[in-house]
């Protein structure tokens, strides 16, 4: 492994190229090799890493089965104790079966002593008989350097060829957000992304077919920009939204659609709610969350019968609360944070009466109002799984507009997307309401109900009881005699 741990030093990225005794011991007959080869690592979800990604764990695949549409990137990785100059490698192409494809770069490959991993990109240019599976064959066939040979000097994984298999693959397509207010000025335009994870093609979109409408206010809705995974509409408001007593709501749903499967957020509430006085300095929202603390949650109970047996009882659960980010103008802007500089245009703001449910990781969930114990057959991806964020998810009216330690609380209506283990996902409407109050110092309490309406899974709506406190030393709630007591789900 001499030469692989020089070429560490060099690359600056070791986990590139990490593995095991066992394994360098198959692939190389000695220390001082040179060679270049195919470098595609597959994860255990046929997912195909684009470089620098990495996993120590995985050996370059010499097939790959490619199930989405998105660009392919294979990298073609250089191992040599030193390389002084630069270095050019081709390679070959050729293609059974029926399918467009652009491959850039189109024949010759580079490397230079500070860049020792080029990239070849596989594009799919349109859809293409999915009966069929058609094959793209890539060979190294010559490198500029003599002392380099083609392929790990071996004979049972040498990578110097690739084989792409182009299998039927999957769609799939989701809003970016499932909820978006607005002013009510036609002069106001939103933006609103559709994101497809697995890739699309352009000429499949058409937004006549893939949406579906029901609308409480005039607006037309426009593409304006795309990039490989996503496309921006741009909506704008034919009329102006000035009553401040009437709620407006207008929504958008995504449709299954030549093969495209709504996933994740696939409705889309646009809406202009009433207009309530209320004294932004009484501030109700902050007294739920803690951005100081990453360990700080708020903590609830559910009146449940769960396992089934007829009791019906008070189960806790937590979940993260964040602020709701706003701009300076939002009537509701409160000054959380001006990081300390004269600059104005880098001061945070937070919305002074509502509150969302988020995680402390980026690429994780938390149990928003404990709904993953509302099913018994959940998904647990990440973009179906009943555990996940909401924001926003509560509002507070404090009593009279002013009143800084009681009033009613909201649960802001909105339409999630849950999926279970059997592939199948569906649409939920959320709502409810509610009161808060401060029952002792510093420690408030949320009663309030949550509606879930779904036809095919609940048969109708659904209402549940729930506490929620912004301290884990809370009295504990008393029982109840209401009939909503709520049970487990089949999704």
């Amino acid at each position: 492994m001499k030469a692989i741990k020089i070429l560490y030093s060099i690359l600056g990225v070791s986990l590139l190229f990490a593995c095991s005794s066992d394994e360098s011991s198959k692939l190389l007959n000695g220390d001082d090799e040179q060679f270049i080869r195919f470098f595609l690592l597959v994860d255990s979800n046929n997912n195909a890493l684009e470089y620098p990604s990495s996993n120590g764990s995985l050996s370059a695949v010499s097939e790959f089965n490619k199930e989405d549409i998105k660009t392919l990137k294979i990298p073609v990785a250089l191992t040599a104790t030193e390389i002084t100059e630069n270095t050019t490698a081709t390679f070959t192409t050729s293609i059974d079966g029926d399918i467009d494809l652009t491959i850039q770069p189109e024949q010759t490959l580079r490397f230079s002593p500070t860049k020792l991993v080029d990239t070849i990109y596989v594009t799919i240019n349109k859809r293409w008989d999915f009966s069929q599976i058609p094959q793209l064959k890539l060979g190294l066939s010559e490198v500029s350097n003599s002392d380099i040979q083609i392929g790990i000097p071996n004979s049972l994984q040498p990578n110097d060829e690739l084989v792409v298999n182009f299998n039927k693959p999957s769609f799939q397509y989701a809003f970016n957000t499932n909820r978006i207010e607005i002013s009510g000025d036609p002069s106001d335009e939103i933006e609103v992304k559709v994101n497809f994870p697995l890739g699309y093609f352009n000429d499949d979109i058409d937004e006549s077919e893939i949406f579906s409408f029901l609308n409480g206010f005039d607006y037309t809705i426009n593409r304006t920009s795309k990039d490989a995974n996503s496309i921006t509409f741009t909506i704008t408001l034919n009329e102006a939204i000035n009553n401040d007593d009437v709620y407006y709501q207008t929504v958008i749903s995504l449709q299954e659609y030549n093969g495209y499967v709504p996933t994740g957020n696939s409705v889309l509430q646009i809406v202009k709610p009433i207009k309530s006085e209320r004294d932004i300095n009484t501030n109700p929202a902050a007294s739920f969350y803690n951005l100081a603390d990453q360990y700080y949650r708020t903590y609830g109970e559910t009146w449940n019968d769960f396992n089934d047996d007829g009791i019906c009882q008070w189960s806790s659960f937590n979940a993260f609360t964040y602020p709701v980010i706003v701009d300076v103008n939002d009537a509701n802007a409160i000054l959380y944070d001006d990081l300390g500089t004269i600059d104005t245009s880098d001061d945070i703001y937070h919305d002074a009466f509502k509150i969302g449910f988020n995680s402390t990781i980026a690429t994780s969930t938390t149990n928003s109002f404990n709904i993953k114990r509302w099913f018994s057959n959940e998904s647990t991806s990440a973009a179906n799984s009943p555990g996940f964020n909401i924001s926003p998810a509560l509002e507070f009216f404090p009593e009279n507009g002013t009143n800084k330690t009681q009033g009613t609380v909201l649960v802001i209506p909105q339409y999630i997307t849950i999926g279970g283990n059997n592939d199948t996902s569906h649409v939920f409407a959320i709502s409810g309401e509610g009161t808060y109050e401060e029952i002792a110092t510093g420690l408030f309490e949320i009663k309030f109900q949550l509606h879930l309406t779904n036809e095919e899974v609940l048969g109708g709506t659904v209402t549940a009881e729930y506490r929620l406190y912004n301290n884990r030393s809370y009295p504990d709630p008393e029982d109840l005699t209401t009939t909503n007591c709520l049970k487990e789900y089949s999704l």
